[in-house]
Protein backbone atom coordinates (compact mmCIF):
# COMPACT_ATOMS: atom_id res chain seq x y z
CA UNK A 1 0.00 0.00 0.00
CA UNK A 2 2.93 2.74 0.76
CA UNK A 3 5.04 1.56 -2.14
CA UNK A 4 1.39 2.26 -4.33
CA UNK A 5 0.96 5.76 -2.98
CA UNK A 6 5.26 6.71 -3.45
CA UNK A 7 4.43 5.27 -6.94
CA UNK A 8 1.16 7.52 -7.45
CA UNK A 9 2.76 10.75 -5.43
CA UNK A 10 5.54 10.15 -8.36
CA UNK A 11 3.64 10.06 -10.98
CA UNK A 12 1.49 13.42 -9.99
CA UNK A 13 4.82 15.16 -9.09
CA UNK A 14 5.95 13.98 -12.76
CA UNK A 15 2.88 15.04 -13.98
CA UNK A 16 3.08 18.89 -12.45
CA UNK A 17 6.75 19.33 -13.28
CA UNK A 18 5.80 18.43 -16.67
CA UNK A 19 3.22 21.51 -16.49
CA UNK A 20 6.12 23.66 -15.24
CA UNK A 21 8.47 22.77 -17.89
CA UNK A 22 5.80 22.84 -21.04
CA UNK A 23 4.64 26.50 -19.23
CA UNK A 24 8.04 27.58 -18.76
CA UNK A 25 10.06 25.77 -21.05
CA UNK A 26 9.87 28.81 -24.35
CA UNK A 27 10.54 31.92 -21.75
CA UNK A 28 13.77 29.60 -20.92
CA UNK A 29 14.49 29.51 -24.44
CA UNK A 30 14.05 33.34 -25.55
CA UNK A 31 16.36 33.94 -22.19
CA UNK A 32 19.08 31.73 -23.15
CA UNK A 33 18.75 33.16 -26.32
CA UNK A 34 18.85 36.77 -25.22
CA UNK A 35 22.20 35.79 -23.04
CA UNK A 36 23.81 34.80 -26.37
CA UNK A 37 23.39 38.45 -27.77
CA UNK A 38 25.82 41.24 -27.32
CA UNK A 39 24.37 43.80 -25.29
CA UNK A 40 23.96 47.30 -26.28
CA UNK A 41 23.68 50.79 -25.05
CA UNK A 42 20.01 50.27 -23.20
CA UNK A 43 18.01 53.02 -24.33
CA UNK A 44 15.44 54.97 -22.59
CA UNK A 45 12.05 53.90 -21.93
CA UNK A 46 10.71 56.71 -23.25
CA UNK A 47 12.09 56.58 -26.78
CA UNK A 48 11.00 52.64 -27.27
CA UNK A 49 8.56 52.14 -29.53
CA UNK A 50 5.36 50.10 -28.26
CA UNK A 51 5.52 46.62 -28.91
CA UNK A 52 3.15 45.88 -32.11
CA UNK A 53 1.77 42.51 -32.25
CA UNK A 54 0.40 41.01 -35.84
CA UNK A 55 -2.99 41.79 -36.35
CA UNK A 56 -5.52 38.96 -34.93
CA UNK A 57 -3.15 38.32 -31.91
CA UNK A 58 -2.95 39.34 -28.59
CA UNK A 59 -0.97 39.05 -25.24
CA UNK A 60 -1.54 35.78 -23.27
CA UNK A 61 -2.00 36.86 -19.93
CA UNK A 62 -4.31 39.77 -21.18
CA UNK A 63 -7.88 40.18 -19.87
CA UNK A 64 -9.75 37.59 -20.81
CA UNK A 65 -7.16 34.88 -20.28
CA UNK A 66 -6.72 36.27 -17.02
CA UNK A 67 -10.45 36.00 -16.52
CA UNK A 68 -10.57 32.20 -17.69
CA UNK A 69 -7.54 30.91 -15.45
CA UNK A 70 -9.47 32.67 -12.50
CA UNK A 71 -12.26 30.86 -13.15
CA UNK A 72 -10.43 27.58 -13.95
CA UNK A 73 -8.88 28.01 -10.45
CA UNK A 74 -11.82 28.66 -8.35
CA UNK A 75 -13.80 25.77 -10.18
CA UNK A 76 -10.89 23.67 -9.14
CA UNK A 77 -10.75 24.81 -5.37
CA UNK A 78 -14.58 24.26 -5.44
CA UNK A 79 -13.88 20.39 -7.18
CA UNK A 80 -11.82 20.32 -4.12
CA UNK A 81 -14.06 21.59 -1.62
CA UNK A 82 -17.54 19.28 -3.30
CA UNK A 83 -15.41 16.25 -3.22
CA UNK A 84 -14.07 16.68 0.26
CA UNK A 85 -18.06 17.13 0.99
CA UNK A 86 -19.41 14.14 -1.03
CA UNK A 87 -16.71 11.85 0.48
CA UNK A 88 -17.57 13.09 4.03
CA UNK A 89 -21.43 11.59 3.66
CA UNK A 90 -19.78 8.17 2.58
CA UNK A 91 -19.95 8.15 -1.60
CA UNK A 92 -17.20 6.48 -3.53
CA UNK A 93 -14.76 8.70 -5.93
CA UNK A 94 -14.86 7.22 -9.09
CA UNK A 95 -12.14 9.03 -11.34
CA UNK A 96 -9.31 8.53 -8.41
CA UNK A 97 -9.21 6.41 -5.52
CA UNK A 98 -11.07 7.45 -2.05
CA UNK A 99 -7.33 6.97 -0.77
CA UNK A 100 -5.71 9.68 -3.13
CA UNK A 101 -9.23 12.29 -2.34
CA UNK A 102 -9.04 11.36 1.77
CA UNK A 103 -5.10 12.70 1.52
CA UNK A 104 -5.94 16.56 1.74
CA UNK A 105 -2.33 17.56 0.42
CA UNK A 106 -2.10 15.13 -2.67
CA UNK A 107 -5.40 15.72 -3.56
CA UNK A 108 -4.91 19.57 -3.60
CA UNK A 109 -1.68 18.95 -5.68
CA UNK A 110 -3.42 17.18 -7.89
CA UNK A 111 -5.83 20.00 -8.30
CA UNK A 112 -3.27 22.58 -8.86
CA UNK A 113 -1.79 20.70 -11.10
CA UNK A 114 -4.72 20.28 -13.20
CA UNK A 115 -4.72 24.19 -13.32
CA UNK A 116 -1.24 24.40 -14.35
CA UNK A 117 -1.84 21.72 -16.96
CA UNK A 118 -4.68 23.73 -18.63
CA UNK A 119 -2.86 27.09 -18.50
CA UNK A 120 0.35 25.27 -20.06
CA UNK A 121 -2.37 23.55 -22.86
CA UNK A 122 -3.40 27.23 -23.63
CA UNK A 123 -0.55 28.56 -24.01
CA UNK A 124 0.57 25.66 -26.44
CA UNK A 125 -2.15 26.98 -28.39
CA UNK A 126 -1.79 30.31 -28.29
CA UNK A 127 1.93 30.30 -29.02
CA UNK A 128 1.22 27.96 -32.18
CA UNK A 129 -1.27 30.84 -33.10
CA UNK A 130 -4.34 29.10 -32.21
CA UNK A 131 -6.24 32.07 -30.20
CA UNK A 132 -9.68 30.68 -30.18
CA UNK A 133 -8.85 26.83 -29.00
CA UNK A 134 -6.60 28.84 -26.51
CA UNK A 135 -9.37 30.21 -25.03
CA UNK A 136 -11.85 27.28 -25.36
CA UNK A 137 -9.84 24.76 -23.75
CA UNK A 138 -10.18 27.34 -20.62
CA UNK A 139 -14.17 27.89 -21.10
CA UNK A 140 -14.94 23.80 -21.63
CA UNK A 141 -12.49 23.20 -18.59
CA UNK A 142 -14.96 25.57 -16.79
CA UNK A 143 -17.68 23.96 -17.93
CA UNK A 144 -17.17 20.43 -17.45
CA UNK A 145 -15.57 21.03 -13.86
CA UNK A 146 -18.78 23.14 -12.81
CA UNK A 147 -20.88 20.16 -14.06
CA UNK A 148 -18.91 18.06 -12.30
CA UNK A 149 -19.13 20.28 -8.62
CA UNK A 150 -23.01 20.80 -8.65
CA UNK A 151 -22.95 17.37 -9.38
CA UNK A 152 -21.08 16.32 -6.11
CA UNK A 153 -22.80 18.53 -4.12
CA UNK A 154 -26.26 17.16 -5.41
CA UNK A 155 -25.10 13.75 -4.14
CA UNK A 156 -26.73 12.17 -1.14
CA UNK A 157 -25.70 9.49 0.83
CA UNK A 158 -25.14 6.25 -0.57
CA UNK A 159 -28.11 3.24 0.05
Amino acid sequence: MKLCRQRLFSKAAAGFALALVVGAGPAQLKAQQEKGEPRTQAKPLAQAPPAQLPEGTHRFFDRTNLMLFAGVAAVRAFDYTSTQHFRSLGNNEVLLTNSIVDNKPLFAGIEVAGTALSIGAAYWLHRTGHHKLERWVSAVHIGVGAFGDVRNYSLGTPR
